[in-house]
């Protein structure tokens, strides 16, 4: 569990391994990572297996979470 997850900015919901095609026309591993946030706003976002690691993950959903909260916010 990631700093924003246990300060409760966000929560994943889940990470799935799936198979892409890149611009080329290989064959890419990504992964998708679904959360939630505080307020009830799911999303979801794919990293490159190459690249993923859990500080990456952590930053990428940290920034969509509070976007999206943000957004949100604007809204009411």
């Amino acid at each position: 569990m990631s700093a924003q997850e246990k300060a409760g900015l966000y929560k994943v919901t889940g990470v799935i391994e799936r198979m892409d095609i890149d611009e080329k026309g290989r064959f890419k591993r990504m992964v998708e990572v679904s959360a939630i946030t505080t307020s009830g706003i799911e999303f979801t976002i794919m990293l490159s297996k190459a690249d993923f690691n859990k500080k990456m993950a952590d930053e990428m959903l940290t920034k969509e979470a509070q976007e999206l909260e943000a957004v949100r916010k604007l809204s009411r």
